[in-house]
């Protein structure tokens, strides 16, 4: 799992039951089981003034206190590249352990909480899920695997918008005036059972179908587009007025196993960047 900049490996049996921007909550079949939360830090930082505000806020809803605990056995040896403190909190009918993490490196400050309910959780899925846990990478992309979607986007490029909807989602990226977005549209027999590809990608990217190029690569179907606006006249000045964008690449394909549509556009008032167009196609892919 891999989201806005965190990523680790979490039991198949725990899916995502909510998401936000920075936080997450994961579930199994009882309940929710893991919180994160995370956060760049801009100035110092304190991991007890964090212990703090977390408790403040724990008593404040659930009426009871944090303590500071040691840091688990078995888990040390697996955040050490982190300042960490831990923590845990009982309530009457569910209870918790967590961390707060804080990497000096990427100054990111991340909060897990492992809720214990009917059942404890193992320490052995904790402590490998710790020890896959990342909040940067190397490379400086940004890894992204929620759901049934992966992708790999540029770090400069920030998450502005995300629709998680039962067939349709979307994530849109920006930087400066540059955007990315990246489509998953499914089940793709209905979507193509009364239009061709040809047609839903014009629909979806907002392009004529005279903009739009269909070839067949490695028995793939797929879709593309490239637009450049003409710098006087007429389709100029409309574009302005509707604040279009000066330069558009788009491209749609059909994962026919997978049941699947895709679809990444690029977007802004500065020639499309091809390379990394063509980098962002081929790491987007339906699992």
């Amino acid at each position: 799992m891999a989201w806005n900049g965190i990523s680790f490996q979490a039991p198949i049996d725990w899916e995502i039951g909510k998401i936000g921007a920075h936080y997450l909550v994961l579930e199994d079949e009882f309940g929710p089981v893991l919180e994160l939360k995370w956060r760049r830090i801009k100035g110092k930082f304190v991991l007890q003034d964090q212990l703090r505000r977390l408790s403040a806020v724990h008593k404040n809803k659930l009426g009871k206190t944090i303590k500071q605990i040691p840091i688990p056995s078995g888990w040390q040896h697996v955040i050490d590249p982190f300042d960490s403190l831990s923590f845990s909190w009982q309530g009457e009918t569910i209870g918790g352990i967590g961390l707060i993490l804080y990497c000096s490196k990427c100054r990111t400050s991340t909060l897990l909480q492992f809720f214990q309910q009917k059942t404890r959780i193992p320490k052995k899925i904790v402590t490998q899920l710790l020890a896959s846990f990342r909040d940067h990478r190397q490379d400086g992309q940004i890894a992204w695997a929620v759901f049934d979607i992966t992708a790999k986007i540029p770090g400069e490029f920030r998450l502005t918008r995300y629709r998680f909807d039962a067939g349709a989602f979307e994530l849109e990226f920006a930087r400066r005036r540059n955007k990315i977005t990246l489509y998953r549209r499914g089940p793709a027999s209905i979507l193509l059972r009364e239009q061709d590809l040809l047609q839903y990608a014009s629909k979806m990217f907002g392009v004529s179908q005279t903009d739009l190029q269909y070839k067949r690569v490695d028995g793939r179907n797929i879709v593309n587009s490239k637009i450049i606006t003409p710098s006087s006249g007429w389709a100029w000045t409309r574009h302005v007025l509707r604040s279009h964008p000066k330069y558009c690449r788009s491209r749609m394909w059909h994962l026919e196993n997978k049941n699947r549509l895709l679809g990444v556009k690029m977007n802004g008032g500065q020639p499309v960047d091809f390379a990394l167009f063509e980098q962002i196609c081929c790491f987007y892919d339906s699992v």
